[in-house]
């Protein structure tokens, strides 16, 4: 009776007499749950976070987006069986004539020489090659059949039978380009991933705050260390796209290749192809046939421009989340410290503020890179220890408004330290002017960047980034056009993003905006 009346009540009749209407209860959406709706209602803020997005992931994996080496390939490698044939049959002579300084050593890198050689084998030769393989890496001789083989004959029977000529090779599969990662790319990659699996399971994670930071900082470490452990760096300096394009490699059996999206490296110089304008802009006739394809043209080296675009933005989103990060940090605890404490200690912050504030930052930064030499970490470095100011300010304000406030009193009042209420319970409700702040803070971070690279005070060449294409450019701005108008088109945009971001969330947060 009673789920027939709550049925009833439900559907919009009015309830029996002597029976209490039922209410549905729901809850109000908290503080930031009401800040991300009012900030998903502005278009354009939402889009400048995909385009944000897009930028970020284009910067972590440009190894694999842009690359002279092939992502996958398979064929057969003759020359590295040969190359590795004869680096095998030298260590065996230097271990049987007593030559090696380090005997140890030379049988571990024999033993890796073997390793490197025995995929490219047919299974045929598999059983004889382990044979050999185990004479000479352990130094003795062995026993064929009836016969038995001293280590001199050892190493002559694997000059003969495993020689070029005498083996048949099978297609291997390799990923060159994956292989080729760094160990701070690798670690990028794996941050990257690990932060994303993060935000869309974050319901699924217990815990929170400085609990995700330490799962998402070991998980990096921990993913990083096996990665490089497992798959060490390979200097590989094979030449794929020679090979790629050769007849031998048309006629391997079973071969294929995948190829990254932009095939070009971010240093490859293709003399024969500079100063080419975008491909797609040439008529048919000026097209040259076996030329690159060149999306955005090529510099005055034969540098392919989109693919140095995509390793700038590796550097542009650094400078931009690790500057940021480092005055952000700054400026937020001296602030908190000047609002909270307040008294001497605001009066001496405020006057140390209003000093900082009057340095030219970009002279200062000049000054400073004039007598060090160019590096990504001292423009890091120098911009977080500048702009600090700007979020102390912000800081300072909330915590004078909130610190007066009734329950910061209450926490006092029962015995909080003043670590816990500042880091607690204060910088919690002061946090939304600083996201704003950081937002803007990438933006002018980006533009500094580029300001230096095209004073030619930047990132040290050959790093790619925007603000050095658009002064590899500006020599010849009127014919080579395109090395000024497509890195100007992606700061401008970036920065664009940027500001709305920001834009965005200062509206999301005015109280005066929250309807519920």
């Amino acid at each position: 009776m009673a789920n027939e009346s709550t049925k009833a009540a439900g559907a919009g009749d009015p309830p029996k007499s002597g029976e209490l209407p039922t209410i549905a209860y729901k809850p109000s959406p908290g503080y930031w749950q009401r800040t991300l709706r009012d900030f998903a209602r502005n278009r354009l803020a939402v889009v400048s976070v995909v385009m944000v997005f897009l930028v970020a992931t284009i910067g972590v994996f440009c190894p694999l987006i842009a690359s002279q080496r092939p992502l996958a390939i398979k064929m057969v490698f003759s020359d590295d069986y040969e190359e590795a044939y004869f680096v095998a049959l030298d260590l065996a002579e230097r271990i049987a004539g007593d030559r090696s300084t380090d005997l140890a050593l030379d049988r571990r890198l024999l033993d890796r020489v073997f390793l490197r050689m025995r995929p490219h084998l047919a299974s045929a030769h598999h059983e004889r090659f382990d044979e050999l393989r185990n004479a000479l890496s352990v130094g003795a001789g062995i026993r064929s059949g009836t016969a038995s083989l001293s280590l001199q004959e050892a190493i002559a029977a694997f000059a003969d039978e495993m020689d070029l000529p005498a083996v048949q090779l099978i297609p291997v599969t390799r990923f060159p380009a994956v292989r080729a990662l760094s160990q701070n790319e690798v670690m990028f990659i794996s941050f990257y991933i690990f932060t994303i699996l993060l935000f869309v399971f974050r319901g699924r994670v217990p815990g929170g705050g400085w609990c995700w930071i330490g799962a998402l900082a070991l998980c990096t470490a921990v993913a990083t260390t096996v990665w490089t452990t497992v798959f060490p760096v390979i200097q590989d300096a094979t030449p794929y796209r020679r090979v790629i394009n050769s007849d031998n490699f048309r006629q391997s059996p079973d071969w294929w290749v995948i190829t990254a999206p932009i095939p070009f490296g971010e240093n490859e110089n293709i003399t024969a192809e500079s100063r080419q304008p975008p491909t797609w802009l040439l008529p048919d006739d000026q097209r040259v046939e076996g030329q690159n394809w060149h999306w955005l043209g090529t510099d005055t080296n034969g540098r392919d421009v989109l693919s140095r675009m995509v390793y700038g933005a590796r550097i542009s989103m650094l400078i931009g989340l690790v500057a940021v990060s480092i005055y952000v940090t700054i400026g937020t605890i001296l602030g908190a410290l000047a609002g909270y404490y307040a008294g001497w200690m605001d009066l001496l912050l405020s006057r140390i503020i209003e000093i900082v504030i009057c340095l030219p930052v970009l002279f200062l930064i000049l000054s400073v890179q004039a007598f060090l030499r160019p590096n990504i970490l001292n423009i890091m470095i120098l911009l977080g220890l500048v702009w600090w100011t700007g979020p102390a300010r912000l800081a300072r304000g909330e915590f004078l408004r909130i610190g007066n406030m009734e329950y910061v009193a209450a926490v006092r009042a029962i015995g909080g330290s003043d670590l816990r209420i500042i880091f607690m319970h204060v910088l919690p409700n002061a946090i939304g002017p600083i996201l704003v702040s950081i937002s803007f803070g990438m933006a002018g971070s980006i533009l500094v960047e580029s300001t230096l690279s095209f004073l030619g005070f930047g990132v040290p060449p050959p790093t790619a980034s925007w603000g050095d294409l658009l002064n590899n450019g500006r020599g010849d701005i009127q014919t080579l056009w395109w090395l000024t108008f497509f890195p100007g088109l992606a700061i401008f945009l970036t920065l664009t993003c940027f500001n709305l971001i920001g834009d965005g969330l200062r509206d999301a947060l005015d109280p005066r905006r929250k309807n519920g």
